[in-house]
């Protein structure tokens, strides 16, 4: 029978941590408590939950349990995996953190719950599930979107895939950033706080010139680049609504789960099999190491591996 891998714990105190994750925390574990779970159960759930927001304040810049998204988890579990959890650990840490979270999409306080994204490890198979989408259905989807007719989402998948930026940077883009004449969007506040330059290429320059003249045209006021109408005015779009975007885009192709993650999963891979190195596409993803970048967003070309034990395999004379 497997046995249990011990906590891992972070030396930080509670009044440091993300305010509102703990306010979220508190009424949580008011609504658990009232539905009568066992003491060792709220226990566990609490320890575990303050060990991932401690995990954020160490090293994805405190940020609320309300911004988090998928990549973040990712790395939180990769975090655990490499040092020392053993899968029966990790299913239950992330059976915490995504009980957390459909508690709150059942409060209507998170409209997505971003654990839907990655499934629980089995032995030592890999933690993340993602959707890799082939060259050919990148140009099906922009075929698709073309013909769709939303300019503002076919600027956001193209955009998403040329950038290979995660959502929070693309969401909160503003008009002033982007440098038409250099293919530049300028000073993007990216994950633990980087600012970095994203750039585009020409197709999606055009694209974003042809929304902007939309805007013009439709009289909408707004300092973002994909602007949406709420609550009488134009604001920027939630995480939500970019995912929502996502899988409009997906179902364009036959592929109704995706998510903007998928994007950068999707153009890094197809950027290393067009003959980026390694150490390139991890510098256009903004990695801090080439790490994170194998781990997680590079899918192993197959039939190249078939092809080279065809040519050198054993039995290679026999057929």
């Amino acid at each position: 029978m497997a046995t249990r891998s011990k906590r891992i714990t972070f030396d930080v105190n509670k009044s440091e941590l993300n305010k509102e994750s703990v306010d979220l925390l508190k009424k949580y574990k008011s609504y658990i408590t009232i539905k009568e779970l066992s003491e060792k159960t709220i226990y566990n759930y609490e320890c575990d939950l303050y060990a991932w927001f401690s995990y954020i304040k160490i090293f994805q810049n405190n940020k609320s349990v309300l911004e988090i998204d998928e990549d973040d988890l990712s790395e939180y579990f990769y975090y655990r995996k490499t040092n020392g959890n053993n899968s029966r650990r990790m299913r239950g840490v992330m059976a915490s953190i995504s009980a957390f979270y459909i508690h709150l999409k059942k409060k209507r306080i998170q409209r997505e719950n971003p654990m839907d994204f990655i499934d629980r490890p089995r032995k030592d198979t890999s933690v993340v599930v993602q959707t890799f989408l082939t060259q050919e259905q990148v140009d099906e989807m922009i075929e698709k979107l073309i013909e769709l007719g939303d300019i503002r989402l076919q600027t956001y998948i193209c955009l998403g895939l040329s950038t290979m930026a995660r959502v929070n940077a693309l969401r909160n883009i503003r008009w002033e950033q982007i440098d038409f004449e250099n293919n530049l969007i300028t000073e993007v506040k990216e994950k633990e706080g980087y600012i970095v330059d994203l750039d585009f290429d020409n197709y999606t320059k055009e694209l974003l010139l042809q929304l902007k003249e939309k805007y013009q045209n439709d009289n909408v006021n707004c300092d973002y680049v994909f602007a949406v109408y709420h609550s009488g005015g134009w604001k920027v779009p939630t995480s939500s609504t970019c995912n929502d975007w996502c899988k409009k885009a997906g179902s364009l192709i036959g592929v109704p789960t995706l998510h903007n993650h998928d994007l950068r999963h999707s153009a890094a891979t197809i950027a290393k099999s067009n003959g980026a190195n390694l150490e390139d596409v991890s510098r256009m993803l903004n990695h801090k190491s080439t790490d994170v970048t194998l781990k997680h967003y590079i899918k192993e070309d197959n039939s190249k591996l078939k092809e080279a034990k065809k040519k050198f395999g054993v039995l290679r004379n026999m057929s």
